[in-house]
């Protein structure tokens, strides 16, 4: 199963390696460099010698897009040590709820009750076997309807949440943030209306386990089948239901089907209008 998933990164020829929050906004002034590279510049450069990019994931596996296909083209040591000049990527005094400052961006996953799924190279949903209680748990706290979260290189999960109280911990962190780390949020809002959050480190005990993705092309499986007769006998005669004849039963938003914080949010028109230059943006390289 080919997941291309991982924090995009560009490694240039002359050993400069940079990321940015999205395409648009990297355009327009806000990317950033990382230090200690050398590692990740070798592994590229020895199979791309023209520079690349590509994707870095909790694995330390470094992953690239070729003939329609992902390839691991180098292995990092774990714990990474690659940093980035003006931001924090692996900070150790986090609280669940705090507003995350670091580079937002990694393995998309995505949820909804209890269902837990990430994309493979395809597009297509693979979801987890089991799902760890305490990613739930925390994830459900600021995200009760569902949504999308990332799992960084340095294994960090972290979300977008809607307007909402936030603990005591994260009141003070605006006045105590860089110009780098306030600009990140503000691209956020910009482009989403959305706040980044920290919700907690993954547990290297969380070994996901994914299923392959559904096939609409073949036939109904027997768990299928079981589970749509189950459905239909609700529809029985002697379980009907009685409506108002000027009353319709609405339809329940899929809401797995609908999240404004998607990874691809930032792949449309909007981009246009999510951001605008300042003089802000200089000095952010």
């Amino acid at each position: 199963m080919e997941i291309l998933q991982g924090m995009k990164l560009r490694v240039g020829t002359d050993r400069v390696v940079s990321w940015a929050p999205n395409k648009f906004a990297g355009n327009h002034g806000a990317q950033f460099n990382l230090i200690n590279n050398d590692e990740l510049v070798d592994l590229v450069l020895a199979k791309r010698p023209n520079g690349s990019n590509v994707r870095l994931n909790r694995n330390g596996e470094i992953l690239v897009y070729d003939e329609g296909k992902s390839q691991i083209i180098g292995n990092m040591n774990l714990p990474l040590k690659i940093e980035f000049e003006k931001l924090n990527p692996d900070p150790k005094d986090m609280a669940t709820g705090m507003m995350w400052v670091g580079p937002f961006d990694g393995e998309y996953h995505h949820f909804c009750d209890s269902k837990f799924w990430i994309k493979n190279i395809n597009g297509k949903r693979c979801h987890y076997k089991k799902v760890p209680k305490q990613l739930k748990s925390k994830l459900e706290r600021f995200k009760p309807t569902g949504g999308s979260f990332v799992v960084t290189p340095w294994h960090h999960v972290v979300a977008l949440i809607v307007p909402q109280p936030l603990p005591k911990e994260a009141r003070s962190q605006w006045e105590n943030m860089s110009k780098e780390e306030r600009r990140l949020l503000q691209i956020k809002k910009a482009g989403a209306n959305m706040l980044p959050i920290y919700i907690c480190k993954w547990d290297k005990d969380w070994e996901i386990e994914l299923d392959e993705p559904v096939d609409f092309n073949k036939p109904l499986s027997e768990s299928e089948k079981k589970e749509m007769s189950s459905f239909l006998s609700q529809f029985s005669s002697n379980k009907s239901r009685s409506y108002s004849n000027d009353s319709v039963p609405s339809e329940p938003a899929n809401v797995e089907e609908e999240f404004t914080d998607d990874d691809e949010f930032f792949n449309n028109s909007a981009l246009d209008m999510m951001f605008t230059p300042s003089d802000e943006t200089e000095g952010l390289i």
